[in-house]
């Protein structure tokens, strides 16, 4: 599914793509920009430790 993907980073395919076939909810990266079409929710660290407090 990477390979044809819209991502421009296939890293960043791979991760997602991971996420959604282990069911995850939330994608933790530094490029939040890169996952704009996510049908995943996407925080960045800091996001989700402010969402812990």
């Amino acid at each position: 599914e990477g390979l044809n993907s819209d991502f421009s980073d296939f890293e960043d395919a791979l991760q997602y793509f991971s996420a959604l076939r282990a069911e995850c909810d939330i994608i933790i990266t530094r490029n939040a920009k890169d996952f704009k079409k996510s049908r995943i929710a996407v925080m960045t660290p800091d996001e989700f430790l402010l969402s812990l407090k």
